[in-house]
Parts: C-alpha cells; structure tokens; sequence
C-alpha cells in the first residue's frame, strides 16, 4: 500500500476502515463482515461504499485535484 493511501485510510471512520480493511486486504465477503461485526449486510456494503468515496476524496485531495 502506498503511502498516500494509507495516510487515506487513516483519515476514515473507523467503521468505514473496518470494513474497508476487511473486503479488501482480508477478502471477506459482506456477508462474513456482518457476521464479524455484528451488523446488517446492507450496512457493510454501504460502509464499504462511503470508503471508497471518501478514498477517492481523500486521495484526489492529496494530489491537489478537487472534484
């Protein structure tokens, strides 16, 4: 992971991270997520949607670019 994205994944909620973190690096299904940390699978995938936005933001931001 580059630097820049890690300082992103820093500036997430914890929540957001959490899921993030685990969908992506762990390879867990939403499902599994929900499971682990006792939420609703609709839960994980919109937290798991705000973190991707919210890295695009972040990483956008830290090049200089707005959108």
């Amino acid at each position: 992971v580059s630097q820049s994205r890690y300082r992103a994944m820093q500036q997430l909620s914890p929540a957001y991270r959490t899921v993030f973190n685990l969908y992506v690096f762990e390879n867990y299904s939403h499902q599994e997520i929900a499971d682990a940390l006792g939420i609703n699978v609709g839960t994980s995938k919109s937290n798991y949607a705000k973190a991707r936005k919210n890295m695009k933001k972040l990483l956008l931001k830290n090049q200089g670019k707005t959108i």
